[in-house]
């Protein structure tokens, strides 16, 4: 399949720009974000796949969320969980403001030496 002019003109192309601001996240994370207008290599098809994710992103990062760490005292339950299903969720009660959410289980520590395991809730 030949190429177009366009599609070339795109290949050689140094890099594409796509940027997702929100006035929220910057007030919420303030210097946390990144501070460099530096390309970040990526493989996108297109300017508008690049935007998509980004606007995702930012739409991710501008909702409030938390982050906990769970400890347990054993590793037999975390050490045979099936992953095969996709990703991990588990239900976080809070009892402060009598409200339950579904989070996301985003790491999994298993220490044999001492017989725990630590899960970070994030959502």
């Amino acid at each position: 399949m030949a190429a177009s002019s366009a599609r070339i003109g795109f290949i050689m192309t140094g890099f594409r720009r796509a940027v997702s601001e929100s006035t929220t996240a910057k007030a919420r994370y303030g210097d946390d974000a990144r501070q460099s207008d530096d390309p970040v290599e990526s493989y996108f098809d297109s300017v508008e796949d690049a935007q998509a994710i980004a606007d995702e992103r930012q739409a991710l990062l501008s909702v409030e969320r938390r982050r906990f760490k769970v400890t347990a005292k054993a590793v037999d339950d975390i050490a045979n969980l099936d992953l095969t299903a996709g990703v991990p969720v588990a239900a976080f009660v809070d009892r402060q403001s009598d409200a339950n959410r579904k989070m996301l289980v985003s790491e999994i520590i298993i220490d044999l030496s001492k017989q725990t395991t630590t899960t970070t809730l994030w959502g």
